[in-house]
């Protein structure tokens, strides 16, 4: 599969960057946070708080951070549930709160690049604050092989070890979600070798996933409020990781959206807040598409107007190292990419008929 390269900027550097993100002022999200723990009300340990977000929208991030850190400051332990890193990948998360390693390195060996493949700025000033504040990060979601084996053979058709991921008593999707769901699918526009009752199934699958981390969390932590982010449908109305954990736990919730969703969502949730109107700049790209293969990483096809094509790279070539750092695939081209500027200078070292040769340009 083709995979649009692009490389990720920032103004200053991100393991810093003050969390408010690009351009907003410290005092403006000051006062976003003083609203937001105005708008949560009382709550206490053991809770959840679900604040759902649009993945590729800034403002949304912005304002789980203000959620987080509106209840760090009332001095409640708090910890981060993320739909966006699948669950065989906490150890990365444990280590990179504990310091071990960097953000980078994090995002790398969660395989976010692959796995999620949202611009990782995205989340990065939640990341950097927890990490600050010791918050524990809870990879939360099915890893892609168990919903890949659910998209082929069903719940029903899995095997013991894979049925055990699950929960143990499976909650019937709300008649109003499985509505959603269906008209999820119906948006996709998949042919016909796609069922919908499997697409509900993958979906039940990554809600029941959910719900069980979130609650064996919950049990070993009960002095804990876990404020989970994930995408609307997963948390409005409560019929997707909130019913799952109310299956099986009986623990207080709040469920927060925005201000955008209360006409789509009416009733859905507790809490709307007004987002922040923020906007991620733009990020240095090569203009490049990468193939993994198995000679290596390979360029696929070009942009237009690539600056990594009018430099001389061609098709079909194997990217070995960039700026000097080895290449292994893409998830590693991904890591040393994604905090670049445009109009920063990279260098391509890369084999073509069994020669290298090394190719120098800028970002665009």
């Amino acid at each position: 599969m083709l995979v649009p390269l692009v490389g990720c900027q920032s103004k200053q550097d991100l393991e810093t960057q003050h969390p408010a993100g690009v351009n907003a002022t410290e005092q403006d999200f000051t006062a976003h946070v003083e609203m937001v723990d105005d708008a949560l009300g009382d709550i206490s340990a053991p809770a959840v708080v679900y604040v759902g977000e649009r993945h590729d929208q800034y403002g949304y991030h912005l304002n789980q951070l203000a959620v987080i850190a509106a209840l760090k400051q009332r001095g409640l332990n708090v910890a981060v549930g993320l739909e966006m890193v699948q669950g065989p990948f906490q150890q990365p998360l444990d280590d990179y709160i504990d310091g071990g390693i960097d953000l980078a390195t994090m995002l790398a060996r969660t395989e976010f690049f692959t796995r999620w493949r949202i611009d990782p700025r995205q989340y990065q000033p939640i990341f950097s604050y927890a990490r600050d504040h010791r918050l524990p990060l809870l990879a939360l979601n099915a890893a892609k092989e168990l919903t890949d084996r659910v998209s082929e053979v069903g719940i029903d058709g899995l095997e013991e070890a894979e049925r055990q991921i699950l929960p143990e008593r499976l909650v019937d999707p709300h008649p109003q979600y499985r509505a959603v769901l269906e008209g999820v699918f119906k948006e996709h526009q998949y042919d016909d070798s796609r069922d919908v009752e499997r697409f509900i199934e993958v979906q039940r699958a990554w809600d029941e996933v959910m719900g069980k981390r979130s609650v064996e969390f919950l049990q070993a932590n009960s002095d804990h409020i876990l404020v989970v982010l994930a995408g609307l449908q997963h948390v409005a109305h409560g019929y997707g990781i909130p019913s799952r954990v109310n299956n099986d736990l009986d623990v207080k919730s709040l469920i927060v959206l925005s201000d955008a969703e209360r006409n789509q969502y009416s009733g859905g949730a507790d809490v709307f807040l007004p987002l922040i109107e923020e906007v991620l700049p733009k990020t240095g790209r090569m203009g490049v598409f990468i193939m993994d293969s198995s000679s290596g990483v390979l360029v696929g096809g070009f942009a237009p107007d690539s600056p990594a094509k009018e430099a001389g790279i061609e098709e079909n070539d194997i990217i070995l190292s960039i700026n000097g750092r080895q290449i292994e695939d893409f998830n590693r081209l991904k890591q040393l990419l994604w905090d670049k500027l445009p109009g920063q200078s990279v260098e391509l070292e890369v084999l073509r008929d069994e020669q290298i040769r090394t190719f120098t340009f800028s970002l665009y």
